[in-house]
């Protein structure tokens, strides 16, 4: 008799800590499921180094081009501001332009490592396009070497079909991108994806800081370990360059069929967005800088 009922303790013990373990793997599993704000950190920080390469690749290609590069109705008194390269790029920047047959390469060398507006750059970005000053649409082939914006590196390619004039008459670039990052603690992401990125202000002049962007595309993201999270911007992501971070424009992002909304805000310039999750949970993100 005694027998019987440690049997059935034993018995009873052994299904409570099956139910128990069963129930504490749900929950983490829900838990991975979720978007959290370290999800949402590292996709930013990504979002804000591709972006400060598209301001450096744009800015070095007006520099470069002059006139052509931007719209019909740029004014052309650049006496101030020299055509903002020494006002935008600093002293620790090579710039090298070789033309090769019907080809420009333009080089941006930032050699070991400077500081540029609050952020650490090293290495090099390369663009390639055709150097007809004619063409309304150029294709820019960007790749890099030992390319480093604060602790992380940035490898791979990314391509830029850019327009002197969309049908707003606003300069726009449309960018394909294909890349790792690798932070200095060993973390990584992949990202593909695809980007328009249009100038709704600022084309008119040769000043870089009156420069107001507005972005739309979708990408997908994969960490190290393994979670994969796509995005797709539903309200176009305004930038203006005075202010180092997204004004206003949200992103759905899809984490293992959970969503979530990143809202930027409604125009002001802070470092600071929400997530909303499919539950009504609002999480706060603190952004990173961008150029």
């Amino acid at each position: 008799m005694k027998l019987n009922v440690l049997r059935k303790g034993i018995l009873a013990l052994a299904l409570t800590t099956a139910l128990i373990s069963c129930t504490e793997d749900e929950v983490a599993t829900v838990f991975e499921e979720s978007l959290t704000a370290e999800d949402v950190s590292a996709i930013e920080e990504i979002d804000a180094a591709m972006d400060d390469i598209s301001v450096d690749v744009e800015q070095a290609f007006v520099l470069v081009e002059g006139a052509s590069a931007l719209s019909t109705k740029a004014v052309l008194d650049k006496s101030e501001t020299d055509k903002g390269g020494p006002e935008f790029f600093p002293e620790c920047l090579t710039k090298t332009v070789v033309t090769e047959q019907n080809m420009k390469i333009v080089t941006l060398d930032f050699g070991e490592g400077c500081e540029i507006r609050g952020r650490f750059i090293a290495g090099i970005i390369m663009m390639t396009y055709e150097k007809d000053p004619d063409l309304q649409t150029k294709t820019i082939t960007v790749t890099f070497d030992g390319y480093r914006v604060n602790k992380k590196l940035i490898e791979g390619s990314k391509t830029i079909v850019r327009t002197r004039e969309n049908e707003n008459g606003n300069p726009q670039s449309t960018s394909t991108f294909d890349i790792m990052v690798t932070w200095d603690n060993g973390d990584t992401a992949s990202r593909v994806g695809e980007k328009v990125r249009e100038m709704i202000a600022g084309s008119d002049t040769w000043i870089w800081s009156d420069n107001v962007y507005s972005t739309t595309g979708n990408w997908n993201t994969v960490r190290k370990n393994g979670t994969e999270i796509t995005a797709q911007i539903v309200n176009p992501l305004i930038r203006n360059l005075e202010c180092r971070f997204i004004i206003s424009g949200s992103i759905d992002l899809t984490k293992n069929d959970r969503h979530g909304v990143l809202d930027f805000g409604e125009g002001e310039c802070d470092n600071m967005a929400t997530l909303t999750l499919d539950d009504g949970t609002v999480i706060e993100v603190t952004l990173p800088k961008r150029d």
